[in-house]
């Protein structure tokens, strides 16, 4: 019989899980900032670590700065977004980065570290820091703790590519990306995959 797993001292009792549509991406900028685009929408969750399940969620559409960023027709035709939409749809950055900050001040405190969940989580950190720079608000105060369906699911799976893994654990196939829905899957990601594993090390270690 197993020994009872103890918690690390400085367990959290919050995540926060962001998933980022935008105009575009530059996976070959030096830096992997994709500084030349602006994140679009967000979806944004925030959940019970031990559980997995959501305790309160947020989404934005944001208005386009196009004297400031790029726009690429190919991320059009995966979030669905036209630029027309957001200028009738979409809200300020100002707005949204002030909703995002409440939520997070809400849950985390001024100072308190972030335990960040996200399906390729460093595009979606870095989309949320461009988002709260561009209104003069300091970055997200990261854990040291990210949690990234991307990664979790090579390793289960040999799935990394959100499509393929979402999938193959049984949800519906995607159309157009919603952020929210985006998220929440990552959420839904975590929970199977932790309940599989539960699984297995009782059948091994009973």
């Amino acid at each position: 019989m197993t020994t009872p797993f103890k918690k690390p001292k400085n367990h959290p009792k919050f995540g926060l899980g962001i998933d980022w549509e935008t105009s575009g991406s530059d996976w070959d900028d030096p830096d992997g900032s994709h500084k030349k685009y602006q994140g679009l929408s967000f979806g944004a969750v925030v959940f019970d670590v031990d559980t997995f399940e959501p305790i309160e969620k947020l989404y934005c559409e944001l208005q386009f700065d196009t004297n400031k960023y790029k726009w690429s027709q190919e991320a059009q035709a995966i979030h669905g977004l036209s630029q027309e939409h957001l200028a009738k749809n979409g809200i300020s950055r100002e707005e949204a980065a002030v909703l995002l900050g409440e939520m997070i001040l809400k849950y985390f405190g001024p100072e308190g570290k972030v335990m960040f969940l996200g399906h390729n989580a460093d595009f979606d950190i870095k989309f949320t820091n461009q988002l709260f720079a561009d209104v003069g608000l300091p970055p997200l105060n990261k854990h040291h703790v990210i949690l990234d369906t991307s990664s979790t699911g090579f390793i289960t799976l040999g799935l990394y590519k959100s499509d393929m893994l979402f999938e193959r654990l049984g949800f519906d196939k995607r159309g157009a990306h919603n952020a929210l829905e985006d998220i929440l899957m990552t959420l839904e990601t975590c929970k199977i995959i932790k309940g599989l594993m539960a699984f297995a090390m009782q059948e091994i270690y009973g």
